[in-house]
């Protein structure tokens, strides 16, 4: 018998029973089935605007996640249409009180019970027993039950959501959620994530949460104060499907003035699909940078902002050590590139020099102070431990390499962005003094140099003479968001919160 020929109640109880989003395919298959499916799709519509971008930042409470899980406990197709999930509640406290629904007190009642028993069922949770997750109820219920009250999430609210997720796509964790990982007493989460990520991966027909995960964001702040370890991130790059790491206030040092442990952590092994990795904010050395290229080795777009933190944690900054890591590990691949300062207490020790080590870099995004080092190959270095070579002349900034010699021939696009302040008179008229000769010769797919200078134009004049594009950033937003990048990241990301949002 054929499908068509069925009655049509029997037609429609089929349809009932098809996958949230195999619906939208089998109903447009013929008229028939449209017809019979026409309430089954006002339905699915309607989960799909409820539940495809979804966070924990709409009850007048913070965080709460409790009432997501408390959703799927009712209707567990729910969990299905949940494609983006933010768990970063950033509104002000006076948001959160002027908030017009009503929390729901999912401590009371039958809430917790119809979570519990719904949580039981998944294969991740049902040996309450097991030495893998044991404890992990009580730890749901160490979640404050106040409505008022500030606090972070916990992480076994967060997991045991994640278990349950099989069409997410981007993900923005909870803030603190760094401090899941080796040596912050939570390794129970971290193994239950790796228990999730380690099941075969990659295929899109696959019911298994996380499975289809493309994107994480931010989960902290920038600020000076704010650190965050990328340890805690570590288990989900395993998954295939991530190709996207946009963070802030990551640090991976290796550095006397700081006691985190080095970012390669209990991952040597890791070896992630992760193309694109967008730091802002980020304080990270070469050593840091070394530990995490290792993991990223299908990289093709890297952006990076550095900040110093406190405690004197990278005073000093090394963006020729940086550029000299990036293009030992991922330079044959990296087509985008972006280095730019939004913070730094001390000195540049070297200076950017050289970019061959990046045959297929098509966009290029710097701040002009990257270059205001001797470069590496001089023997000399600023900083804290500067050194100059007996009988060297001093570095100064007039010494600054040809961007046009710089330059590697497939580039098309390279921005500079600049305060044009009297030093960065010097420098910028060293780096683009020999650009026009080199379009027209050797860097044949150049075809847009755009100098962004800070508030006005008055590099207007060394612009024009050098064929470049001037662009002036008036924006009111502070200086450390006039790299293009940046702004497009803040974009991307939903906002940077600046530390101190709730003040």
């Amino acid at each position: 018998m054929c499908l068509l020929d069925l009655p049509p109640e029997l037609l429609s109880g089929i349809i009932d029973l098809t996958f949230s989003y195999d619906l939208e395919s089998f109903a447009l298959t013929c008229r028939t089935v449209y017809r019979c499916a026409k309430s089954q799709i006002a339905r699915h519509n309607s989960l799909k605007r409820q539940w495809k971008h979804t966070s924990n930042a709409y009850t007048g409470r913070r965080n709460s996640t409790l009432s997501i899980l408390y959703a799927i406990s009712q209707e567990p197709i729910v969990a299905e249409y949940i494609e983006s999930l933010s768990l970063w509640d950033r509104r002000s406290a006076q948001e959160i009180s002027s908030d017009t629904n009503s929390p729901y007190n999912f401590h009371e009642g039958e809430a917790l019970q119809k979570i519990r028993d719904m949580l039981l069922h998944t294969e991740y949770f049902a040996d309450s027993a097991g030495p893998r997750v044991a404890g992990w109820w009580e730890e749901i219920l160490e979640e404050p039950a106040s409505d008022t009250h500030e606090y972070p999430e916990e992480p076994a609210v967060t997991v045991a959501l994640l278990t349950l997720l099989p069409r997410l796509k981007t993900l923005q964790l909870p803030e603190r959620w760094d401090l899941v990982r080796v040596g912050e007493g939570l390794e129970l989460w971290i193994h239950l994530i790796e228990a999730l990520v380690s099941q075969p991966n990659g295929n899109e027909s696959s019911s298994r949460p996380l499975q289809l995960l493309q994107t994480l964001l931010p989960f902290a702040e920038v600020g000076f104060y704010t650190r965050v370890n990328l340890q805690s991130i570590h288990p989900f790059m395993a998954l295939k499907s991530l190709q996207n790491l946009y963070a802030v206030s990551c640090v991976a040092v290796e550095d006397e003035w700081d006691d985190s442990p080095p970012l390669a952590g209990p991952y040597p092994t890791l070896r992630s699909f992760l193309t694109r990795v967008e730091f802002a904010s980020g304080c990270i050395d070469t050593y840091g940078l070394e530990a995490f290229l290792q993991m990223t080795p299908a990289l093709t777009v890297f952006k990076y902002s550095h900040q110093s933190k406190q405690g004197g944690l990278q005073h000093d900054w090394n963006p020729g050590g940086f550029a000299q890591v990036l293009s030992r590990y991922c330079g044959t691949r990296l087509i985008e590139l972006a280095l730019t300062v939004d913070e730094i207490d001390g000195d540049i020790v070297n200076g950017l020099s050289s970019f061959h080590g990046f045959p297929a870099l098509k966009e290029l995004e710097v701040d002009l102070g990257v270059f205001f080092g001797p470069p590496l190959e001089s023997g000399q270095s600023l900083g804290l431990n500067a050194k100059i070579p007996t009988d060297d002349k001093p570095w100064t900034h007039k010494d600054i390499p040809c961007l046009g010699d710089m330059l590697a021939p497939n580039i098309e696009k390279v921005q500079l962005n600049t305060d044009y302040l009297e030093h960065s008179k010097r420098g910028l008229k060293a780096l683009v003094k020999n650009i026009k000769d080199k379009r027209r010769d050797k860097l044949t797919k150049l075809k847009s140099v755009i100098i962004r200078q800070y508030t006005t134009g008055t590099a207007k004049a060394i612009a024009q003479a050098h064929d470049c594009t001037l662009e002036v950033f008036d924006d009111p937003r502070p200086k450390n968001m006039m790299p293009s990048w940046k702004r497009q990241f803040d974009y991307v990301v939903g906002g940077v919160e600046v530390e101190g949002h709730q003040d």
